[in-house]
């Protein structure tokens, strides 16, 4: 029986084809682990079907998350390019990075030495999670720009990627593989784009999988031979991995996503360890330290790379999603790629009761605080953000201060023009699902969308804040949840200038700097680090301490008597005390000062309601 064919069916067949055309296998990388020299793996690549007389074959200058010049081309040796009979094809060296190749239509497999950066003595040192490390037998960490390179026009080409591995090795990455066996692991990418951002470690497993919100999280660690690493990881993440699903809407958009850690010994060549966020994992290159505080120290860093799910993964600009890793053009929203995830790790953890107000609002005083006293307050951060590589350079760290701080009078505005109805994560929301991981958004229409969804007191504000170089509203906007805010505040002091602040775990309250100690502060002998229990018997916590310190300032007079409980190191013990002095009546001075109002109206308790805590 013959089966008509109409139009739309020729063209549904078209479209197959074309995209199988698009992602027909053009490269096929192999590297074998096994066979390591002096910290170097060959890679070879196998191509096919190329069509030019000459190409030119990339190595990346830069990848996205450090935006640094590294050239990854420097750690790449005795580069070569054959026919398929194995005949040596000529091979031209243009800069660090690129390599031009002749008869390109012969061309079948090319082979080079990978060095890697750890161990490098080359100058500009490669951030380390970031870096390469190949350490025969023990471990290799295959930051994939390091290893793999494209050719030009040929990023959108789909890859293959066989890694043959030692015996009891696994492969810690987001990436799932088409093929594993005992020495044998295969991957399949769409993209160059997707291959590079897919760092992978490869050693003997400390690993633990978490099932969260529909997806896998798997946590992998080196660690120079401990074990159960993972384990307590994964079992002190588990709360806040599941207060951010919640906060994104109750499931995650992700199928796999990977925590990778490497634990170093001794010191690193850059000097500093942290991460590196990708879309579906993230690197961190940490000191050895005990498990708790292991967690404890991802745990941080994780509530902000773990919402790069949102940003840029699902939501990006083009010059984010066709990223040019030789010469790039930067994106002008860097506030909303590093400034909301950040902010959203912060709030997240309000929003979800895992802190204190207090201890928030300490948070993001700290912040205005940064982003005014080490950065320049006068820069429109668009102009900041599109020209981080180069004129504001110097600036960039401020895309997690003043990029957060923008992000969260945002979050205000949206919630007190809604009446407490919608928020920052619901507009990014509805953002992503207009664009999405396959549909980038042009820079320039970003701002106009956004305010189609939202509210022209919204563009108002992106065009004072964002794309304009006025400072920041924290006054107007703080009192939209009424909180009194001040750039100065004098108050009253009565206990000495001691200067007092939640510690890091925003359990206590403990003394943060005692340079501003009066007669009566040095009388009541403070020493920094003390811990704060109570003053004149009444209990101190971070959630009651300027009630507290109110309190004080309104019944206490010259010359009354004073005590204050505390909780003190000494010969490694803690030991409590009180101490004792008489009030001398001073003022103190606070910057960025923060205080939840005496009579809010019952509009500002509505929108700090809804700003604050889920609805129940």
């Amino acid at each position: 029986m013959q089966k008509k064919i109409n139009a739309l069916s020729i063209l549904l067949l078209l479209f197959t084809q074309l995209v199988f055309a698009q992602n027909k296998l053009n490269y096929r990388f192999s590297v074998n682990l096994k066979s390591t020299q002096n910290d170097r793996l060959m890679v070879k690549l196998q191509v096919e079907n190329l069509q030019q007389n000459e190409v030119t074959y990339y190595m990346p200058k830069i990848v996205p998350g450090t935006y640094s010049v590294y050239d990854f081309g420097r750690f790449v040796s005795d580069f070569k390019a054959f026919d398929k009979d194995n005949n040596s094809l000529n091979v031209k060296q243009i800069n660090a990075n690129e390599w031009k190749i002749s008869d390109a239509t012969k061309l079948a497999t090319i082979t080079y030495w990978v060095d890697d950066t750890y161990d490098s003595d080359k100058g500009n040192v490669v951030f380390e999670p970031a870096g390469t490390s190949i350490e025969a037998d023990r471990l290799f960490i295959m930051n994939t720009h390091g290893f793999f390179g494209y050719f030009e026009g040929m990023k959108q080409s789909a890859f293959e990627l066989s890694i043959e591995k030692p015996t009891g090795f696994y492969g810690s990455t987001a990436l799932v593989p088409t093929l594993t066996t005992a020495d044998r692991d295969v991957y399949k990418t769409s993209s160059y784009n997707e291959l590079v951002d897919s760092p992978m470690m490869y050693n003997l497993p400390d690993t633990t999988v978490l099932k969260i919100g529909g997806a896998d999280v798997l946590i992998s660690v080196y660690s120079f031979g401990k074990k159960d690493f993972s384990k307590e990881i994964g079992k002190q993440i588990r709360t806040t991995l599941e207060a951010q699903m919640r906060y994104m809407g109750g499931k995650l958009p992700v199928q796999k996503y990977a925590f990778i850690v490497y634990l170093f010994g001794g010191t690193l060549r850059s000097g500093s360890y942290g991460a590196l966020e990708h879309s579906y994992s993230s690197f961190y290159c940490l000191p050895n330290m005990a498990p708790k505080e292991l967690a404890k120290t991802v745990i941080d860093i994780a509530a902000h790379e773990f919402f790069h799910i949102i940003t840029p993964l699902t939501l990006h600009s083009e010059e984010i999603h066709y990223f040019d890793f030789n010469e790039p053009k930067m994106s002008k929203h860097l506030w909303l790629y590093e400034g909301t995830v950040e902010f959203f790790a912060g709030h997240m953890q309000l929003y979800e009761g895992l802190v204190s107000l207090p201890a928030y609002l300490e948070t993001m005083r700290q912040k205005i605080q940064t982003s005014r006293y080490q950065y320049k307050d006068n820069i429109a951060f668009t102009d900041l953000s599109a020209q981080c590589l180069s004129k504001y350079k110097s600036e960039y760290g401020n895309v997690y201060e003043k990029g957060a701080l923008i992000s969260m009078c945002l979050d205000i505005k949206i919630r007190e023009l809604s009446d407490g109805q919608r928020g920052l994560m619901d507009v990014i929301r509805q953002l992503s699902a207009i664009y999405g991981a396959d549909r980038p958004f042009k820079d320039e229409e970003l701002f106009d969308k956004f305010a189609e969804l939202t509210y022209p007191e919204i563009r108002t504000f992106i065009n004072k804040h964002i794309d304009g170089n006025q400072p920041l509203p924290f006054k107007e906007v703080f009192n939209a949840v009424g909180i009194d805010y001040a750039d100065v505040y004098v108050q009253k002091d009565v206990l000495g200038g001691v200067i007092l602040a939640p510690d890091e775990e925003m359990k206590n309250i403990v003394v943060s700097s005692t340079w501003k100690l009066n007669d009566m502060g040095i009388e009541m002998q403070y020493l920094r680090d003390d811990i704060i229990l109570a003053v004149n018997k009444m209990p101190v916590t971070p959630n009651n301490l300027n009630t507290v310190i109110e309190a004080m300032n309104n019944s206490l007079k010259e010359g009354d008597k004073v005590s204050v409980k505390i909780l003190r190191e000494e010969n490694g013990k803690m030991k409590k005390m009180t101490l004792k002095g008489k009030v001398k009546v001073g003022e103190l001075k606070t910057s960025f000062y923060m205080m939840p109002q005496d009579k809010p109206s019952a509009q500002q308790l509505k929108i700090r309601q809804a700003w604050m805590s889920r609805p129940q």
